[in-house]
């Protein structure tokens, strides 16, 4: 089915209900508008919350498989483990 939605009154759980994330969701112009008014863009805080800013990024190198495999992790990782194996 097609469901409406208001940007004003958006919550986690009308765009990803239970949990998981796999709805399609197409966003019109003037919701993208509202959105960065409502909680702001990456360079200016939000008109409407006031005081709120995005978070800003945490990693500074996006190539996560670079770093999982880094010497840095893996000499943290404990090893697999043999012979344990879980069925579905």
């Amino acid at each position: 089915g097609v469901e409406l939605a208001s940007v004003d009154s958006l919550n986690l759980l009308s765009l990803a209900p239970g949990g998981h994330m796999g709805r399609f969701i197409i966003w019109t112009e003037s919701a993208m508008a509202s959105l960065d008014k409502i909680f702001g863009t990456a360079t200016t805080k939000s008109a409407v919350k006031k005081g709120f800013t995005l978070p800003k990024n945490i990693m500074s190198n996006s190539d996560l498989n670079r770093v999982i495999n880094s010497d840095e992790i893996q000499s943290i990782v404990n090893a697999p483990k043999e012979g344990n194996k879980r069925y579905a």
